[in-house]
């Protein structure tokens, strides 16, 4: 059953869109977070987080011991912030209003030019987007009109004053019926290297306001079940036109003409005859899909989520009848059609000369200044002020000593369900582990695995562990990574600091450094050379000069809020050196540790 409009409405308070164009959405709040998405109706905008007022935001909120994410859809682009209740504030004093009244500027573009070339299917969907919906479909970027912010908190009027005298950005788009083309059906025939073709059936559809978009919806999964060839479709909900995709694979030693024959041929018996029965499961299907979380904050976090309850509806009284006619526009409409051959297998003759001497290879060392590459200032970025906190109490560290379980196992409290096996992995579940869970680990020695469980399941993961039966030899676990347990805390507050850092230097999107316990005891640098040589820069920097007391003072809390992200991590990484060995707090390490294990480790 689909949910009812009070349950939709539910996860949405209020929605009201400012004279400048802005929409402010507010949902529901969270018992011990707000959860902030600040951003634009727009895809692709790749430059979002580049500006000084936006790595302002990614600094504060890690700082405060937030998540960040960089929300890239088919029809949005925003920065998803969660954050505890008492750092909320420190965001709402002017750091979301500037966020949105400076955005990147036309300039900033042609620091950092794409120089890579579009793949062949990128191409294609390019060609397509184009036929149907015109080559000028692409909106002025960073409108007002375009801007919305959603937030799990009440928004403030000073926060709404301070959006509100944001001047207006962009011109007015032509609606969705000044961009409709006349009916005519296209075909694109390309080539390619593939090795798989494809024939792909491509219709516009309007935006989830119209009825339309729903019919096609249902006829998507109607076509799953009637059309005689592998499928794979895709239909986004979206606040633009856009359009429907359909693609037939096509093996090597196939053409594509026979496949896209019989879709139409289908296609065109569909406007004759439709098994009731297909209609009722594609409906049961639609209206699962309808119902399902994720597309209720879909709608919730746009502010219209009146709009899901009567497509629902509409899919709840669509006839026969009216999907016969939907496929019938579907062949009448401004339809593509594109296809390619797979790519014929060839058989080629290798010759080697026997008699020939092998050339050494000239010696690289990576780019250089001078292979034509321009040479950077990496790790530049404008500093960025150390917010103050407000006044908060900080959850207490209180990591205790695994317990080691009759069976073998050893068992400790922490913040996930997890499963550290010594020498290997450790993984994560967002359940408590049953029997077939841990059947899976039979094949290891108990005593090389470390069992993590939240306080409010430690119990029962006591009782399934307690009968464990395990591996009776084999091998014991080979120790990965340098770092002493007992570094472990000092290593995770220079981490923090390094992360810091690379918000400052505008690489947060690009970089990241890591201390997982799947790989061992180090710290995991994820960058481009460039940036790699820097962060070890900065490491020599700190082994050389640690920060001032008042500012290494202010970092190490920015650690004790991030601690729960890696706590898992270093329990399993201390106990698999001492099995009944501490984690020292974070909030009592000195600057002199962290001094110490930069000098020795890097």
């Amino acid at each position: 059953m689909f949910a009812p409009i009070s349950t939709i409405f539910g996860i949405l308070l209020s929605s009201a869109t400012l004279p400048n164009g802005i929409r402010l959405i507010e949902l529901p709040s969270k018992t011990d977070s707000v959860e902030i998405i600040a951003g634009y109706e727009q895809p692709g905008l790749t430059l979002l987080a580049s500006t000084s007022a936006a790595r302002t935001l990614i600094f504060n909120a890690f700082a405060a011991g937030g998540s960040i994410q960089m929300v890239s859809e088919q029809d949005r682009t925003a920065l998803r912030l969660t954050i505890p209740q008492w750092a909320l504030p420190t965001l709402m004093e002017g750091q979301l209003s500037a966020f949105f009244k400076d955005p990147p500027r036309e300039t900033e573009k042609a620091e950092g030019p794409d120089s890579s070339l579009p793949d062949f299917r990128a191409q294609v969907d390019e060609e397509i987007r184009s036929a149907l919906l015109g080559a000028d479909t692409h909106s002025e970027e960073y409108r007002t009109a375009d801007a919305f912010l959603a937030i799990t908190a009440p928004i403030p009027e000073t926060l709404r004053d301070a959006l509100s005298a944001i001047p207006k950005r962009g011109s007015v788009n032509r609606s969705e019926n000044e961009i409709s083309r006349l009916p005519a059906e296209r075909t694109l025939r390309f080539k390619s290297d593939l090795t798989t073709g494809a024939v792909i059936f491509a219709v516009p559809v309007p935006s989830v306001y119209y009825q339309q978009w729903y019919l096609i919806l249902l006829l998507d999964r109607i076509l799953h079940r009637t059309v005689p060839a592998p499928l794979e479709t895709s239909l986004v909900p979206s606040l633009r036109p856009h359009y429907y995709r359909l693609e037939i694979p096509i093996a090597q030693g196939q053409f594509p003409e026979p496949a896209e024959d019989n879709l139409l041929q289908e296609l065109q018996r569909l406007q004759l005859t439709l098994d009731p029965r297909f209609l009722l499961a594609a409906r049961q299907e639609t209206l699962a899909y309808l119902g399902d979380d994720h597309i209720h904050e879909w709608f919730a976090s746009r502010g219209i989520p009146e709009r899901l309850e009567e497509g629902i509806q509409w899919v709840q009284s669509t006839t026969n009848d009216e999907l016969r006619a939907a496929v019938r526009d579907l062949l009448l409409m401004n339809r593509v059609i594109a296809t390619w051959p797979p790519k014929p297998k060839q058989t080629t003759v290798l010759v080697e000369n026997l008699n020939e001497v092998p050339q050494a290879k000239p010696f690289s060392r990576g780019r250089g200044l001078g292979d034509g590459q321009p040479a950077g200032a990496p790790g530049e970025g404008p500093g960025l002020e150390p917010p103050s906190f407000p006044l908060h109490n900080d959850l207490p560290q209180a990591i205790d000593v695994a317990q080691l379980l009759p069976s073998g196992v050893s068992l400790v409290a922490s913040n996930v369900n997890g499963v550290f096996v010594s020498g290997a992995t450790l993984t994560t579940y967002d359940h408590v582990p049953d029997a077939e869970t841990v059947k899976s680990f039979e094949k290891y020695r108990a005593d090389r695995i470390l069992v993590l469980a939240p306080p409010g399941a430690i119990d029962r993961a006591r009782e399934i562990w307690s009968r464990f039966k395990g591996a009776d030899s084999g091998e014991t676990g080979v120790w990965k990574g340098s770092i002493s347990s007992g570094d472990l805390p000092a290593v995770y507050v220079l981490k923090t600091m390094l992360d810091l850092k690379v918000i400052q230097a505008g690489w947060w999107h690009e970089v990241e450094l890591r201390i997982d316990a799947s790989e061992g005891s180090t710290l995991q640098i994820h960058a481009d050379a460039e940036q790699r040589q820097k962060i070890l820069e900065w490491i020599k920097d700190i082994a050389a000069r640690p920060p001032s007391d008042q500012d290494f003072a202010w970092m190490r809390e920015v650690a004790v809020h991030r601690f729960n992200a890696i706590r898992s991590d270093i329990q399993a990484l201390t106990w698999e050196r001492d099995p009944k060995g501490t984690i020292q707090d974070i909030g009592t390490i000195l600057p002199k540790f962290v001094q110490d294990v930069a000098q020795i480790y890097f």
